[in-house]
């Protein structure tokens, strides 16, 4: 292959665009760095991943897929947050596909276990526990308190919205996931506090 030799006007003016690029980039991430930690901004990413989840399950794969790399992209903690993300979401995911063997939720589906867009929406749900839902941290009765009543009325709204079904009556079942969510819920908050270092204050 022969060199290609360019005038030095054409390279100095290929330096100067490249360095123009690497600001501009450099720019944008300094400018939204840490967007994603915004309590309303986070809230609303996770509404979004929640919703399009249950509605429109393993169809919604990509979206949510986008959403999460975006919360990643514009956090100012991005290695922690992933950290973070990943094991809260194998705890939570864990649970949920014991809780699914053991015949108290019923998906759609081939498999035992739980869907993929579950998994994502675990993912979701973990990135707001270091942002719009750091108020719950060290605050273990009341993060236990709010887990049993919230944790469990939320997969309720979800199977009303035909994303499972209950394998067993309602009442006992949401009895069940309330017991479960109390304990699920602190312990997710401690995980990030332990996983993720200082907590983010934005």
């Amino acid at each position: 292959m022969r060199a290609v030799w360019l005038p030095g006007s054409v390279t100095d003016d290929l330096t100067v665009v490249v360095n123009r690029n690497s600001y501009i980039t450099a720019g944008v991430q300094t400018l939204f760095s840490g967007i994603s930690e915004c309590f309303w901004i986070n809230l609303t990413g996770f509404q979004l991943i929640w919703w399009l989840s249950v509605l429109l399950g393993n169809s919604a794969v990509p979206v949510v897929l986008l959403l999460l790399v975006l919360h990643i992209a514009f956090h100012s903690q991005p290695l922690r947050e992933i950290r973070v993300l990943l094991v809260c979401a194998i705890l939570g995911f864990t649970v949920d596909g014991l809780l699914t063997l053991g015949g108290v939720f019923v998906f759609n589906q081939g498999s035992p276990w739980p869907p993929v867009w579950l998994v994502l929406l675990w993912l979701g749900f973990a990135a707001t526990l270091r942002q719009c839902l750091r108020f719950f941290s060290r605050r273990h009765l009341l993060s236990a308190a709010t887990g049993s009543v919230a944790g469990a009325l939320t997969y309720w709204a979800a199977i009303n919205l035909g994303a499972a079904d209950f394998g067993f009556a309602v009442v006992p079942s949401l009895i069940l996931l309330a017991v479960v969510w109390m304990a699920l819920f602190p312990a997710l908050m401690s995980l990030a506090d332990r996983l993720g270092g200082d907590r983010v204050q934005v």
